[in-house]
């Protein structure tokens, strides 16, 4: 134990703490009240809902690329805390949790389903509750507060609330500023109401240089008390998890989780309907710097970002061929808009506006055709429209 020694009292030190002021009887219904030196406390107890990674109360991030498995490790989170099961091998403050699939309940019901019949151990009862409806935090007030009392009503007091995602939970306010702004105050406010951690479920910036960085304005960094970085691992099932940020603790933490793949049912013609579950989340070992993969031009890198991103804003669920899937797709109009308004940037000083939109028009055409060669999104057409989806 490290002992600090008690700086002795300055000379001239008077104790100014006694005003003589009158106390006044009766319920204290100031709404600043000063709390003097002797009266501030510490109750101690637990700080953690999982311990040294996730502090038991404020705002956190979880956040990653479209795909990166972010909202898999998500829902282990909120489990193993409803659970009161160690995660990654460090302890958990049991707690009820609310589990806001604004992004679609369908996938979550399935993953629901995965870990109960790979956990056969599952009690009959977890305190895990689901709402499938997307409240809208991005204005002020919003949804907070029919939220809030929905919640209450349910008569439940949840120690986790995961926000999944935050872009499906912002209503049609921007990220980039008052939206953002908004979403991250009912978010603190949500928190403080249940004295509970909300975890906040988000993607990455565009650009080859915001791939470690969250998505809009810098309002929701400054206000987090914990944010997690997940990159999928390229070709497995695995992602990495990076603590970023951890208010009062170091944050040098590197987490791997191994997930595997679960057969929930089948479906009329006697296929497997599956879906993914963490099995193992572990420290991390070092990484590697002596491999370095294949390099993917810059052009389809911001393509693909670009399609991810507008899947997000404005996907539609399409069925593009008769007995395949349902999936998310969005019209290649916007996404050639905002690929254009992405390449804005780049603009040469002797360019002029003929020069700048042939240039944005075949640097589209060369990144779409590169990317569909390649398959990693595909091309169809429904409806008259030309629909692109990831791969």
């Amino acid at each position: 134990m490290i002992r600090v020694a008690t700086p002795p009292a300055p000379k001239g030190f008077r104790d100014l703490t006694d005003t003589g002021a009158a106390r006044v009887p009766g319920p204290d219904r100031r709404r600043f009240p000063l709390e003097p030196w002797g009266d501030i406390t510490f109750a101690g107890g637990e700080e953690w809902a999982i311990k040294r990674l996730l502090p038991r109360s404020g705002l956190a991030a979880l956040y990653g690329r479209p795909g990166s498995l972010k909202s898999f490790v998500a829902v282990n989170i909120a489990l193993c805390v409803a659970l009161g099961w160690d995660w990654a091998g460090r302890r958990v403050n049991q707690a009820p949790v609310v589990y806001i699939a604004a992004e679609g309940s369908g996938g979550l019901r399935k993953r629901k389903e995965g870990y109960a019949r790979a956990w056969p151990n599952l009690p009959a009862s977890v305190p895990f509750y689901l709402v499938s409806a997307a409240p809208n935090l991005g204005a002020d007030p919003g949804d907070l507060a029919p939220l809030i009392a929905d919640i209450e009503a349910a008569g439940v007091r949840p120690g986790l609330i995961v926000l999944d995602t935050l872009a499906q939970t912002l209503g049609a306010a921007d990220e980039n500023g008052a939206g953002m702004t908004a979403f991250v105050g009912n978010a603190a406010r949500l928190a403080a109401k249940f004295g509970a951690l909300v975890l906040i479920v988000h993607h990455v910036g565009l650009g080859e240089g915001a791939q470690q960085r969250m998505r809009g304005h810098s309002s929701l960094h400054g206000a987090l008390d914990a944010q997690l970085l997940c990159e999928r691992q390229e070709g497995s099932l695995s992602a990495t998890l990076t603590l970023q940020k951890l208010k009062d603790e170091a944050c040098d933490v590197r987490l791997t989780a191994n997930l595997s793949r679960v057969t929930v049912t089948h479906d009329d013609d006697g296929e497997e309907i599956s879906t993914l579950i963490v099995e193992t989340i572990a420290d991390a070992a070092a990484p590697e710097t002596s491999k370095r993969a294949p390099s993917v031009p810059r052009s389809q890198r911001l393509l693909r970002e670009v399609i991810a991103r507008s899947i997000d804003e404005a996907g539609e669920m399409i069925r593009p061929f008769i007995d395949g899937p349902s999936l998310r797709a969005v019209d290649e109009d916007r996404v050639r808009e905002r690929y254009y308004a992405a390449l804005a940037e780049q603009r040469d000083d002797d360019e002029d506006a003929d020069k700048i939109a042939e240039r944005r028009r075949k640097a589209f055409g060369r990144a779409l055709k590169a990317m569909l060669d390649a398959k990693d999104i595909v091309a169809g057409a429904v409806a008259g429209r030309r629909m692109l989806w990831l791969h």
